[in-house]
């Protein structure tokens, strides 16, 4: 993965893109950031490629107008640069107002240089609002309230593209808004043009649901079987930090082949039955450390997986008519939350 310090950034510009107002502003000289400015784009670089949010795309080389600009483009001229970012701002001026709701915005048109690789960043700089002060000619102290404040460093921004100007290799983060009363990723199908995978913190959100979905369905009452495969799951990522899909649904169901069938039926629909995949921020497998139960009558215990894991800690009967006593033993301390 990719530090941040290895971030070497090498041209920039700034262009305009306001469809609230109707505004396309394109501008026609490079930026000359200094230190804090530096800081703040290898910030918004740096998190596109470590967040699980971010999808691996590929250009449809056929119909992607990006793919063609940029197949013609000399990063290393400056009068290329310039007119390349220009002609790419617009055509995602176009795609952001053939939909409703995409915010209007700066885009930072910047190329960068780490591991020795050239890349492309886009990164879309969503206004947003806030209010401040305003000086007026009688020295007199105004609040008022703007309109286009860009993100700080610390906000993560909901739509950026990065292309690898090698193999045209994208990462792309982007979100999902109407157009024709649908709701499309614009800027992979109509703005890049390009076959996006699953994020990795979506194909994760789907492996945990088809898991518990199947144990529920399978398991009935019996809540041990159910927390199992959660635990199972949490083992298999902390001993080897991937997740084998395949694998998984092996060690998970093999002893019970109607529960096998189901899993590889599920995953087959995301056409996630045979693939491999980690997380590059830690926070997001965080999820398989703790199984949280809720009962008929709207209990919710929040149990780690440390505490379930060892022996005596935590037991789970079922008597003959189906109902579940849960035993949490060796405490020795209780609070009020």
């Amino acid at each position: 993965m990719i530090a941040k310090d290895e971030i070497i950034i090498r041209k920039s510009i700034l262009h305009v893109l306001d469809t609230a107002r109707g505004d396309c502003i394109l501008s026609g000289s490079l930026l000359d950031p200094g230190p804090d400015l530096y800081e703040f784009i290898r910030t918004h670089i740096h998190r596109v490629f470590v967040s699980d949010d971010a999808k691996d795309c590929e250009f449809n080389p056929e119909t992607s107008p990006i793919y063609s600009i940029l197949e013609t483009w000399d990063e290393g001229d400056e009068e290329s640069f310039v007119a390349t970012s220009q002609a790419i701002a617009n055509k995602l001026y176009t795609s952001m107002g053939e939909c409703l709701d995409v915010p209007s915005a700066d885009l930072l048109f910047v190329s960068f240089q780490a591991e020795s690789v050239i890349y492309l960043a886009l990164l879309k700089l969503n206004y947003r609002e806030s209010y401040t002060h305003e000086i007026s000619s009688q020295e007199q102290a105004d609040i008022i309230l703007t309109r286009s404040l860009l993100p700080t460093a610390s906000m993560r921004l909901p739509e950026a593209v990065i292309i690898n100007l090698t193999d045209y290799h994208i990462r792309l983060v982007e979100k999902r808004f109407e157009a024709n009363g649908e709701k499309i990723n614009y800027l992979s199908e109509r703005f890049l043009v390009c076959n996006a995978q699953l994020p990795p913190k979506r194909k994760l959100n789907i492996l945990t649901k088809v898991i518990t979905d199947i144990s529920n369905a399978f398991d009935g009452a019996d809540l041990d079987s159910k927390m199992q495969k959660k635990s199972a799951l949490q083992q298999e990522y902390a001993d080897h930090k991937v997740f084998d899909v395949e694998e998984i649904g092996t060690k998970l169901f093999y002893d019970h082949p109607a529960k096998k069938n189901e899993f590889d039926e599920q995953m087959e629909k995301f056409n996630l039955q045979f693939d491999k995949f980690t997380v590059n921020n830690e926070r997001t497998a965080k999820k398989l450390e703790k199984q949280v139960l809720v009962t008929d009558t709207g209990i919710e215990i929040s149990i780690p997986m440390d505490t379930y894991n060892k022996p005596g800690n935590f037991e789970v009967k079922t008597d003959p008519s189906g109902k579940t006593t849960i035993i949490i033993s060796n405490i020795s301390d209780v609070i009020l939350k």
